[in-house]
């Protein structure tokens, strides 16, 4: 499964409001190398899911539709994505004629759920504690299942690409 441009856009933009509090689309577009065109487009799709909020005119811009603390990052991909699957038949698995039979299926169920659930985490996690991530599948799955969820799961430090260099999400 590869995370799309348009799902990286996404994040970043969300990102870059976050941060800003208040800001345009030329602003995020410039500061994070995209597109305003394309920028355009991610930003009505993150509005339309409710993550940001848009106003034309004088005072008009971009904000965050609701506190980071109430979306996730899976909302934000989503927004643009639509429903993450790794394999097509677990969008829908109703319509996969072969899912009772294929002996591949419940791992590949598992596997969804378990990088849902990665991703499941407050878009606020992401500005308080930039560059962590949770120290292990193991340790993940322990803080899901104890109840640890958002940003109480173990974290370890990894590089992340400078903002101001361009990098990804």
């Amino acid at each position: 499964m590869l995370v799309t441009r348009e799902a990286d856009y996404a994040i970043r933009c969300v990102l870059e409001v976050a941060r800003a509090g208040h800001t345009n689309a030329t602003r995020v577009a410039l500061a994070q190398g995209i597109s305003p065109t394309f920028l355009g487009k991610i930003v009505q799709s993150l509005a339309k899911a409710g993550i940001l909020a848009t106003r034309r005119g004088v005072g008009g811009g971009i904000t965050l539709a609701k506190p980071p603390e109430r979306f996730t990052l899976l909302d934000v991909i989503e927004a643009v994505e639509g429903r993450l699957a790794i394999i097509e038949c677990l969008r829908s698995p109703e319509g996969c004629p072969h899912a009772e039979e294929c002996p591949a299926f419940p791992y590949l169920e598992l596997a969804q759920e378990r990088l849902r659930d990665a991703l499941d985490v407050p878009f606020a996690d992401l500005l308080r504690t930039p560059g962590t991530v949770p120290a292990s599948s193991d340790e993940l799955a322990a803080g899901l299942e104890l109840g640890g969820g958002n940003g109480q799961r173990a974290r370890r430090r990894i590089r992340t690409p400078d903002p101001a260099a361009g990098g990804g999400a």
